[in-house]
């Protein structure tokens, strides 16, 4: 496993392309990377974090036009996202064919967010693609934070780790804006209420 610092962001983009995958801290959690369309380094993080394939992986854009490219939006969610990205806020939409269905382990929706994080952004603009991003630890245990936590649970089983640690203190919101109703699946740093006010004031 190499250890990579935040100004080797070419070289990281140069081994997601490759299909490696790496960890690094985002604004909630530490995160487990791979670009989204290399099937094989999606099993590879299924592989390292002991992950049920049931369960799909989340992605992530650097704006909302790489969103739509995957999914379609609601206006629901167009107006959750307007409110609340970049942050700390997952939302699940119906995706588009373009997304392969073993992406979303067979399902017709995704969870797609935008971190508040400039260097993500940028190092996704820098792949050219979406990024699957999922928490960065064994799938039987909780989030992590610190880069030595991620060193002491994936070394040997991950290709790259940046050694910077997470901004965050829980794992984002996940709100289901694929179907008619909108159903808050996880509480985070966002809230219900933020969430419902949002919905009910924009235009």
């Amino acid at each position: 496993m190499k250890l990579y610092k935040k100004e080797d962001i070419e070289e990281i983009k140069d081994a997601l392309l490759r299909g490696e995958i790496i960890a690094f801290g985002t604004d909630t959690v530490f995160g487990l990377a791979c670009v989204y369309d290399d099937l094989k380094a999606i099993e590879k993080v299924y592989e390292a974090k002991g992950r049920d394939h049931s369960k799909a992986l989340p992605m992530m854009c650097a704006d909302f036009e790489m969103i739509e490219e995957a999914a379609y939006v609601s206006n629901d969610a167009r107006k959750i996202m307007k409110a609340f990205m970049p942050g700390a806020i997952t939302i699940i939409y119906k995706k588009k064919d373009s997304v392969d269905d073993y992406v979303t382990s067979g399902k017709d929706s995704i969870g797609i967010r935008i971190p508040d994080d400039e260097w993500i952004l940028e190092l996704i603009r820098l792949t050219g693609k979406p990024l699957l991003v999922t928490s960065a630890n064994l799938s039987d245990r909780g989030a992590l934070f610190k880069w030595e936590d991620v060193y002491r649970d994936l070394a040997g089983k991950i290709d790259g780790l940046v050694t910077e640690d997470a901004r965050g203190e829980q794992s984002s919101t996940v709100v289901d804006c694929s179907g008619e109703e909108i159903r808050i699946l996880r509480e985070g740093p966002i809230s219900i209420k933020e969430i419902e006010e949002a919905i009910k004031e924009q235009v």
